[in-house]
């Protein structure tokens, strides 16, 4: 396969010089294994802004200018395009044998665009790509294999994440089969929808994790603890996570519970027990198993733990309620080696609740051996502040 580069604008609205950076364009390449050496067989031109050979290609300049700041993508609709600075171009008319894989957000404007020939592809773009290659469109090399242009490098065990309430209704040895294609040799499934029992997503599930194996990928139960299911929230209102502010802690999506508590702890561990009985998994990814939130004790309204068995055992601990750290007319809200305590504990237990839930998930392997274990976290060691604000240990659990 053969890429060829041509400079479609001499005079506007970029200059000759500017038209095409080779250096940009070879760190996108590069980016995928793709040199100038390995693409022999197949001819893929690629036109930058407007001028005779975008003309006689089919790309016809309008004498109306557009200023492009953002766009929209057809590989990723709703994904929010903005260019650090805006580039004003001319409007495009492009023929019907044209795909137009992105345009300007508001003025629906082409701005990227592509047509297979009789010896290989066509793509235009109305702005150069940029300096690292990546500034203006993200998706081009999907624009590029729309347009046939084969990669020689192939992975076959990628991870995937799956959550299922999103395609409870897509067939899943389509799905399977398109993810087999696309290099996935894992999937996590989001195994939050199973843990009380349902005949629909229980028949589902099976039916997917079926159609993954019959494609040879991998399934692994996903978990998200402290959040277990939206029906164990909904019975077991007492055992619900505390914020700072006193209120449940419903944060974003997860609705977290109180994993200190015996009796609750008890009662998933049960369920979890069942749900990786009851399914044909491969292995279990507990994920997130820390406390939120980004904002840490900054933004009280989203800060755990703070229920009553943490409350109890700090104060045991330290001699005072950490529920203190935050009123106002508190000594210790003024504290900051008070609070840097409470921080503290609050890494150690998120440590301890990982280290317990590993110990949980071996005891339960007794009847299913092969399970793989992965913990997802977010790691802390090019941030130190997640430490304080998710309660992150990972130095502390792995070293």
């Amino acid at each position: 396969m053969k890429i060829w580069l041509y400079l479609a604008c001499a005079v506007w609205p970029l200059s000759a010089a500017a038209a095409s950076d080779p250096a940009a364009w070879n760190k996108i390449l590069g980016a995928v294994g793709l040199t100038q050496q390995a693409l022999e067989q197949q001819h893929i031109a690629i036109l930058e802004g407007f001028g005779p050979a975008a003309e006689k290609a089919g790309i016809t300049a309008g004498s109306e200018n557009v200023s492009i700041r953002q766009i929209r993508d057809t590989h990723a609709p709703k994904m929010q395009i903005i260019w650090e600075q805006p580039v004003t171009v001319p409007t495009v008319a492009v023929g019907q044998d044209w795909t137009v894989f992105a345009a300007e957000k508001w003025k629906n404007a082409p701005v990227l665009a592509g047509k297979r020939t009789g010896q290989g592809a066509i793509l235009w773009l109305a702005a150069a790509p940029g300096a690292d290659g990546f500034e203006r469109y993200p998706y081009l090399l999907q624009a590029l294999s729309d347009l046939g242009l084969e990669f020689p490098l192939r992975a076959t065990n990628l991870w995937a994440f799956f959550d299922s309430s999103y395609r409870i209704r897509a067939d899943a040895d389509y799905l399977a089969k398109r993810w087999r294609q696309a290099g996935v040799g894992v999937l996590h499934v989001a195994a939050w929808h199973n843990v009380e029992p349902d005949p629909g997503r229980d028949e589902y599930l099976k039916n997917l994790i079926a159609a993954c194996h019959r494609n040879a990928i991998l399934v692994y139960a996903w978990l998200e603890l402290p959040h277990v299911s939206e029906q164990f929230w909904a019975d077991h209102p007492a055992w619900r996570e505390k914020t700072a502010m006193g209120q449940d802690a419903q944060l974003d999506w997860r609705k977290l519970m109180n994993l200190q508590n015996p009796d609750c702890r008890r009662a998933v561990e049960k369920e979890i027990g069942q749900l990786l009985s009851e399914f044909d998994w491969d292995g279990v990814n507990i994920a997130e198993l820390y406390f939120e939130s980004l904002e840490g004790a900054s933004n009280p309204a989203r800060f755990t733990p703070m229920n009553d068995n943490v409350r109890a055992e700090f104060q045991r601990l330290a001699g005072f309620d950490p529920k203190l750290l935050f009123d106002p007319a508190s000594p210790y809200s003024k504290d900051a080696n008070a609070l840097h305590r409470f921080l503290d504990y609050r890494a150690q237990l998120a440590s301890k609740m990982q280290a317990d839930w590993l110990d949980s998930i071996d005891q339960l392997k007794k009847t299913k051996p092969y399970l793989d274990v992965v913990l997802t976290h977010i790691d802390d060691r090019f941030e130190p502040g997640i430490r304080d604000a998710l309660a992150r240990m990972w130095r502390a659990l792995y070293r």
